[in-house]
């Protein structure tokens, strides 16, 4: 009876866990759109960075940008974990898709964590700097480090898109035409470089995100496609 009562409870938590690939997206892109609304454009002048980097208010604005987009990233770990869940269902005793599925979440997950992180670092850094001394070169190098960062993840978001369609694909829980688009979209999120890959990619987790949560309820497979 324990047992038994366990394994609803852990499936209960799986179904809301899923939840969590909608709250990454909608709390990541307002992270984003918080972190850098309004910040100079990118051949601004070095005055001009300065004068924008050395308001406190604009630094915290930052700051309470990179928590949404961090907490965005946090809500996406649960969605991982709901898809793996799902994903090994599909497969059965192999586990390979199920591990790839998994590596290729973290490291997308992992690498996003990075982007933030070092992007809001170096922009807020005058805050520990001698009279909040600005380094606009650094800022600049910031902004294009995170993005290729956040880019570079497309690899692992790449592998699991394609790992965990192809698990669907391969015990019939979704229809052929829906697996080629996820398939395609994992295609596209090697070019992640692009901003195009990242929307699809966005729009592949908000997806089966809501099919995942939709589905959970009923005990039958889910659309990861």
């Amino acid at each position: 009876m324990n047992t038994m009562a366990s394994a609803r409870s852990s499936a209960g938590i799986a179904r809301w866990a899923s939840l969590g690939g909608i709250l990454y997206v909608v709390l990541f892109v307002i992270g984003v759109i918080v972190m850098f609304d309004g910040e100079p454009d990118g051949d601004a002048s070095p005055a001009k960075v300065i004068a924008y980097y050395s308001k406190a208010s604009h630094r915290d604005k930052i700051s309470i940008g990179w928590i949404i987009a961090g907490l965005g990233i946090f809500a996406f770990l649960w969605f991982l974990s709901s898809l793996r869940r799902a994903v090994r269902r599909w497969e059965g005793d192999d586990g390979f898709l199920t591990a790839l599925t998994t590596i290729g979440g973290a490291i997308y997950a992992t690498l996003a964590f990075a982007a933030i992180a070092i992007n809001v670092g170096i922009r807020t850094m005058s805050d520990d700097t001698y009279h909040h001394t600005v380094y606009p070169g650094l800022i600049h190098a910031a902004d294009d480090a995170s993005y290729v960062l956040h880019a570079t993840g497309g690899a692992g978001a790449s592998a699991m898109i394609i790992a965990a369609t192809l698990a669907a694909m391969r015990a019939t829980a979704i229809p052929k035409w829906a697996g080629w688009l996820g398939i395609i979209a994992g295609i596209l999120a090697l070019a992640s470089i692009i901003f195009f890959p990242q929307a699809a990619i966005a729009l592949w987790i908000l997806i089966v995100s809501g099919l995942l949560f939709a589905r959970g309820g009923q005990g039958r497979p889910a659309v990861a496609g």
